[in-house]
């Protein structure tokens, strides 16, 4: 069997773990026994449990990353409806990893993950010393945080819309602009209430 495959059987058994438990309660023994090896195939592959989780989160991160990547020029990737669509198929292809990362409060691995792969394929563009830098890395860490803040928010409501609304929402007031969209969202609010007061007084 390749490596690839190897990794791969640890990663589901992790992934199956992983629901029933919190990573501090999976044992490399019992990992192994669910994933069919015994623990010296486990360390030819991983350092720890840790590692594992890391691998794991890469694994479906890697597809995204491919995409993004193919853009050459990251600003292609954020033109017309781009960037709305990869990052869409990422989240609802692999839901239920993702669900779960967040549900172990380690959605920040999925942050972590964005920031080193785009900031470094940016960097690589710009070189390490630009002097843009250090504002693209502030505005891609206050959306990422945002983002992933928008979607623990919408787990802990028990998903009262679908994943695929609440990436649109998100999309949405990231491309339009925080401020700007709740400005807009409270005119319509001030404005019905104003109707209302109208027509109460009438």
């Amino acid at each position: 069997m390749e490596r690839h495959d190897t990794e791969q059987e640890f990663m589901t058994a992790f992934w199956k773990l992983y629901e029933e438990k919190p990573i501090e309660k999976i044992s490399i023994q019992q990992l192994c026994r669910t994933a069919g090896y015994n623990r010296s195939t486990f360390y030819n592959h991983f350092t720890d449990i840790y590692d594992l989780r890391d691998q794991a989160v890469t694994s479906i991160f890697e597809p995204i990353r491919k995409k993004v990547m193919s853009f050459g020029d990251f600003r292609l990737f954020l033109q017309e409806n781009a960037a709305e669509t990869i990052i869409s198929s990422f989240f609802l292809i692999d839901n239920n990893c993702i669900k779960l990362l967040f549900r172990r409060h380690a959605e920040y691995l999925i942050g972590e993950k964005i920031k080193k792969n785009f900031l470094g394929h940016i960097k690589e563009q710009l070189g390490e010393k630009d002097v843009h830098l250090e504002m693209i890395e502030i505005i891609m860490e206050y959306q990422i945080s945002a983002a992933l803040g928008v979607a623990n928010y919408w787990l802990r409501q028990e998903e009262q819309i679908s994943a695929q609304e609440m990436l649109r929402r998100i999309y949405a007031i990231s491309s339009g602009g925080t401020l700007h969209i709740l400005k807009a969202e409270l005119d319509k609010v001030y404005g019905e209430k104003y109707i209302g007061d109208m027509k109460s007084v009438s």
